[in-house]
């Protein structure tokens, strides 16, 4: 017999189908004490291929249906949000408005200006997506957020004060990737790491570049880790370490004025040491230039267990006290055109130590 077209509420209360094509089962209440019927599942956009909207409704959920004029099946049509029990007949007048359905997915949807302001399409976990347009004149809050049920979150955020794309793990690591937000703590068009646990960057076919253009600034690498030993076995903390396990590091210059600083800056340590050294058979250090080597130190130590050589065109040696010379296993061989000894032609030694500084004084970099 064909039916009249039929809406009516029902009330799931069966989402297993062994058609496997999204139907359900749910109490009409147009069809009174009869059994549950199937409900087929309707969707606001599907293709014949893989693009669709799906979000079958779960049990106990209060929905709308439909059957056609001229066919016995039943079609969902949509969820109600009919409010709980206590929130109706009168009561909900004295009661506060916590427990509607519409506001368990959106708690914030009518604070901005009393309207429908956020739009979400979510799962029962929190797990989904929600769209705010909410402006008033003390503030905007016009983002998307795609969250997991364990507040993982992926925000675009148009607010004048953030306005940036975060991308927040949820356990105190994120990425922001600024436009031009008004917070001073984001830089317009900034991309800024935050973690609490170790960053890595690996690169296992190619090679890895960090640069800056013409337009850009400096190039800082600054560790203020404490220092204390780390892990069960004190691992080392606080130091910034360079290694090539195959060739060479190098360090250099192009400006015209060029300039490479190494230095312990703390003017309060002890014990500061800055060493060269090569551990390998027949290795070299080697100091060139076409201008001048300064040394200037408190103490200078030089021992080789061969030979120093030391070639001049003057040499100049000076002592407030005493110079010693002396061969242990040999003679000491002095050969000129004269030898004068306290003849008063001696010449101080000048040696005229430069005192460059760094841009940055002996301050170091103090960004962060």
């Amino acid at each position: 017999m064909m039916n009249n077209q039929t809406i009516s509420l029902a009330e799931v209360t069966d989402v297993v189908d062994a058609t496997r094509n999204g139907s359900f089962k749910a109490k009409v209440a147009s069809l009174g004490i009869l059994p549950p019927v199937d409900v087929r599942y309707v969707s606001p956009y599907a293709s014949n291929a893989e693009g669709a909207f799906v979000a079958i409704p779960e049990v106990t959920t209060k929905i709308l249906v439909c059957s056609p004029e001229g066919s016995d099946e039943w079609y969902y049509l949509g969820a109600t949000f009919t409010p709980p029990p206590e929130q109706v007949e009168g009561e909900a007048l004295t009661l506060p408005l916590t427990n509607l359905p519409i506001e368990l997915v959106l708690p914030n949807m009518y604070r901005s200006r009393g309207v429908p302001m956020q739009m979400a399409f979510k799962s029962p976990h929190g797990a989904g997506l929600v769209l705010s347009e909410e402006y008033t004149p003390k503030y905007f809050n016009k983002q998307v957020v795609l969250s997991s049920s364990t507040n993982k979150k992926i925000s675009l955020i148009d607010s004048p004060e953030e306005d940036s794309i975060i991308l927040d793990s949820g356990n105190n690591s994120k990425i922001t990737l600024s436009n031009d937000p008004g917070a001073k703590s984001l830089a317009h068009g900034s991309v800024q790491i935050e973690t609490a646990g170790p960053q890595k960057y690996l690169n296992t076919a190619s090679q890895t570049d960090i640069f800056v253009g013409k337009g850009g600034r400096e190039l800082q690498l600054i560790n203020k880790g404490n220092g204390v030993g780390w892990g069960d076995f004190g691992g080392f903390c606080g130091n910034v370490n360079i290694q090539s396990e195959k060739k060479d590091v190098n360090i250099f210059t192009k400006a015209a004025e060029g300039r490479i600083f190494i230095e312990c800056l703390n003017e309060s340590g002890s014990n500061q040491v800055i060493e060269i050294q090569t551990n390998g058979e027949g290795g070299a250090i080697r100091i060139k230039t076409n201008g001048k080597v300064d040394i200037d130190a408190k103490n200078i130590g030089i021992n080789a267990t061969d030979n120093i050589d030391i070639k001049a065109k003057n040499i100049k040696m000076e002592a407030r006290e005493v110079i010693s010379i002396l061969a242990v296993e040999g003679n000491i061989n002095a050969d000129g055109v004269e030898i004068q000894l306290n003849g008063g032609l001696s010449k101080p030694a000048v040696p005229l130590i430069g005192n460059t500084e760094s841009y940055y004084d002996n301050s170091g970099i103090t960004t962060y």
